[in-house]
């Protein structure tokens, strides 16, 4: 056969073997034995599950093929081979159109020794309800008078069309035997079926597995079972359990067909049959697809349950597919500093599938258009080379695995092109939420599709825009934004790929709301940024900004309607107005808009109130200059942009206008830090070094220091480390750097610690590891979650803590989070043992195993070295003890038992 293997591999003699059930099962030894020949390069498609492998082909819609229809003319054949079968598009035939098949309800929830069971027949109206309780007590209400009841409260709400019919009769019995009640259901279902009325499935809703359900009632598997999820989060602890339980089966009941017709536009959208909907529709729904195109276009699957793809076998011996270190190392842009105008917090999605789908622009801006040369672009065979049969002449001779999958990536972008020409052209809902859970399943190594190296090259092409040398210049997507953000006019705080901090140099919220509806248009206007979205999220009247982890600031008021500065002329004067009255702000206002996230305060002792006095002495400085930047403001015109002055200034750092401060403002916040701050930091300073003293020469930490996941320096003073911490946070507002400087020589001064000693210079007291790509199940929110920096939130020390999305405030799942830990530790692990050795004096690779010396005599060292690497395991152990993860605990003590680095 003909086919692309994955990761262009090359193909000499491709052949497709298959063998019938009965005959692999004789003779299996000799197969793997033959399959294992040394002449074999690889065997392939071994791990796709043969239910997988018939959805892909068949769908929902299927017809025998012509030639064996002719061949069994008169013939009853009841099995046929899948090859002897052929998928139908639903514009040729239709799919289980309404009153096409009959159905039946079956409601199971149980818990501990008690359960409900509730069989309906929407056709007959009739019910049984079972009970299982460890006495033979029946509590139910009056069924039918509750159903009627329900049914008329949703009549009001609901298409009557989309409702069961009214005045069911109930049948009621109360069991201790959870097999007789599974014998009386079997009963129940046989009799119906030997009464023939016609092609029937059954709606199953349980909390158990479909096959232990079937187990206890056999009869199920000779039903077409359609599963209904729905989470049933409901207590059988409380008295009258019966009652609870009856009503909220009823309701399920009740909303049984808007679900069922839900699953069957599902289905007939994923082209597969209604009972083989899996629980997560979007990945399942993305691997169906994505194997489609790619047998359309004549490509073998790499599919794996595995996180490592199905590359013919070599994939057990290539561990390049699980080292990593870098962990594709968070983009972020950081401007640490002081910003007296307002500041607007963007969010950015759909950056993933912006990316892919403006990727040929990407290829354009590289050159591989132009030049016809690209490192990441496999050379095109040519004509000769086809006729005379020369593959080696095209082989991929790449030095990036991004070459080794660009057909792949080829046909991910039609899939995807596909999908939003569904949701502009037709508006079709599950299009959009194919498109909405993209990267989810692209990244997630659970997706049966998953290929570390087409993630890889996504994740690259959203960074990287085009590469160009010499000089060496690279300009990822981000920066592009980041780019065309400041064209037209604004200066960037914070940028990631989730979202964006701008400095809008805007006085007034009203006019930096405009400023950001057109900044926004304009980059929308611009096809390569055609398809991201780009929305407000919240703003500061003043920040004082050192990472994303440490800031602090006045939030500024907005309408709750406001979106990306949408809003229509009559809500603009209210804003003014509003606005207006806000100049006469009263101080206790200011302090409510007060905003303080500062993660250097929580490694502050508690002891003397070190925290307390921190935020005391920061929020001070922050309202004050804000009441002096609104005073001055007061004289001004409003909606005035600062214009950096030309000239010569007396103070250095009042040149620095890109934050927009006032001159007023700027002599002001002098002032008040050379004065009254600093007396009253000298007073605080005193006071924290008479209750708690510490100890410069003592080699261990102080107990008084909060031990917390970042923790790594060696802190035994508490007064020095207040002032350090106190004046780096001052030190953000360059218009006081002087003032800043006096001060913090003075204070050290007072602790008995040199100026430019080492204990003297600031340095980050907590270490930040990042989780890259951490996606909400609720929101599909992506985000990079910092476990040291990052709080989390825990009711009980007994259970793992757990982190909330930022987005829709919805927890994560703490064993995944755990897992994903013990992976990036195992790929850390591979990356160190598997790393190369390098020269220290030319710096070249060692390139054979026998020499001592490089051949410029120089010695070879680590690439990672053993200290980089301890640092980044001690992290994990930090992690692990302080959320008390025990399997990442446990994977640790391993690796040092079994490790010589524990002497390191």
């Amino acid at each position: 056969v003909n086919r692309a293997l994955p990761r262009s591999n090359m193909v000499y003699n491709l052949y497709e073997y298959s063998v019938p059930e009965d005959m692999y099962q004789e003779h299996i030894n000799e197969i793997n034995t033959e399959l294992s020949a040394p002449d074999i390069e690889g065997v392939y498609e071994t791990q796709v599950p043969l239910l997988f492998r018939a959805l892909v082909q068949l769908g929902c819609v299927c017809v025998v093929n012509k030639q064996l229809v002719r061949h069994l003319s008169g013939w009853e054949a009841e099995t046929f081979a899948l090859e002897h079968l052929e998928m139908r598009s639903l514009a040729q035939f239709s799919y289980l159109e309404p009153g096409s098949i009959r159905h039946i309800y079956l409601y199971h929830h149980s818990q501990g020794h008690k359960a409900l069971f509730g069989i309906f027949i929407p056709s007959q109206r009739r019910a049984s309800v079972f009970v299982l309780d460890t006495v033979r007590s029946n509590q139910m209400p009056n069924l039918s008078a509750l159903y009627s009841a329900e049914h008329s409260l949703l009549l009001e709400k609901v298409d009557p069309k989309l409702l069961p019919p009214p005045k069911h009769t109930f049948e009621v019995r109360a069991e201790t035997n959870l097999k007789t009640i599974c014998r009386a259901i079997q009963r129940f279902l046989l009799a119906y079926k030997e009464e023939r009325r016609g092609p029937t499935l059954i709606a199953v809703q349980s909390n158990w597995e479909l096959c232990r359900l079937a187990s206890e009632i056999p009869v199920l598997e000779e039903f077409p079972l359609v599963p209904v999820r729905v989470a049933d989060k409901i207590s059988y602890g409380v008295l009258d359990w019966q009652r609870h339980g009856a009503r909220r089966m009823i309701r399920h009941y009740l909303n049984l067909d808007t679900c069922l017709s839900q699953a069957f536009e599902m289905s007939r959208y994923f082209h597969i049959p209604v009972g083989n909907l899996p629980e997560d529709i979007s990945t399942f729904g993305s691997d169906l697809f994505f194997a489609r195109h790619l047998q359309r276009h004549n490509h073998l699957l790499w599919l794996s349950p595995t996180s490592r793809p199905d590359l013919g076998g070599k994939e057990a011996d290539d561990n390049r597919l699980v080292m990593e270190f870098d962990d594709r190392a968070t983009v972020e842009i950081n401007n640490s500093g002081c910003y007296s105008t307002v500041c607007m917090e963007l969010d950015i999605q759909n950056l993933a599938v912006n990316t892919i789908l403006q990727s040929h622009h990407i290829n354009d801006m590289e050159g591989a258009g132009s030049m016809g040369i690209s490192f990441d672009v496999i050379q095109q065979a040519s004509l000769e080379d086809m006729v005379t049969g020369n593959q080696a002449a095209s082989a991929p001779a790449s030095y990036d695995e991004t070459a080794l999958c660009s057909s792949t990536f080829r046909i991910l972008k039609s899939m995807v092109v596909g999908w939003v020409k569904e949701i502009t052209q037709y508006h079709n809902i599950y299009a959009d939420n194919q498109v909405m859970h993209f990267y989810r399943w692209l990244q997630s190594p659970c997706s049966l599709l998953h290929d570390p190296a087409l993630h890889r090259t996504l994740h690259n092409m959203m960074k990287k825009l085009f590469l160009q040398t010499p000089p060496p210049l690279i300009i990822n997507l981000l920066y592009r934004l980041i780019a065309e953000f400041k064209r037209l006019g604004s200066s960037v705080v914070y940028a990631n790929f989730n979202r964006i901090i701008l400095c809008t140099k805007k006085r007034r919220i009203e006019d930096a709301l405009g400023y950001v509806e057109y900044i926004t248009n304009s980059i929308h206007s611009k096809e390569i940024f055609h398809s991201l979205t780009i929305s407000f999220s919240r703003c500061w009247e003043f920040l004082l900004w050192m990472d994303p982890s440490n800031y602090g600031g006045i939030k500024g008021k907005v309408p709750s309607s406001i979106h990306c500065g949408q809003q229509d002329s009559q809500e603009r004067e209210e804003t003014k107005d509003e606005e207006d009255e806000e100049e006469g702000m009263e101080e206790s206002e200011v302090e409510d808009l007060l905003e303080n996230n500062w993660n250097i305060l929580q490694f502050l002792p508690q002891a003397a109130s070190c925290q307390s006095y921190f935020l005391m002495i920061v929020s001070a400085y922050i309202v004050a200059v804000y009441h002096s930047m609104k005073n001055e403001l007061r004289h001004s015109a409003p909606g005035s942009t600062p214009v950096k002055r030309k000239g010569a200034s007396q103070f250095s750092q009042e040149a620095k206008g890109a934050s927009g401060a006032l001159p007023g403002m700027v002599t002001f916040s002098q002032n008040y830090v050379a004065n009254e701050l600093t007396q009253s930091f000298f007073t605080i300073t005193q006071k924290i070094q008479k209750k708690v003293t510490g100890s410069r020469s003592s080699t261990e930490p102080s107990e008084m220091f909060p031990v917390l996941p970042g923790s790594h320096l060696l802190l035994n003073n508490p007064a020095l480390e207040f002032i350090k911490y106190v004046c780096k946070v001052l030190s953000l507002d360059t218009n006081i750097t002087n003032q800043v400087n006096k001060l913090n020589r003075d204070l050290l001064r007072l602790v008995d610690v040199g100026e430019f000693s080492e204990e003297a210079q600031f340095r980050d007291p907590c270490h930040s590891y990042v989780l890259p790509e951490v996606i909400c199940h609720s929101c599909n929110f992506c985000r990079d979650l910092d476990l040291c920096k990052d709080s989390s939130f825990s009711q009980d020390g007994a259970i793992l803590p757990q982190w909330l999305c930022s987005n829709c405030q919805a927890p994560y799942n703490s064993a995944v989070i755990e897992s994903a830990l013990v992976e990036a530790l195992q790929r850390k692990l591979m990356a160190f043992t598997l790393q190369d050795l390098v020269c220290l004096k030319c710096r070249g690779m060692k390139e054979t195993h026998m020499p001592v010396y490089c051949n410029c005599a120089g010695d070879f060292v680590l690439t990672i070295h053993t200290k980089d690497f301890m640092e980044q395991i001690r992290i994990f152990q930090n992690i692990a003890k302080h959320y008390n993860m025990s399997y990442l605990q446990e994977t640790i003590a391993w690796l040092l038992q079994t490790s010589p680095l524990s002497n390191c």
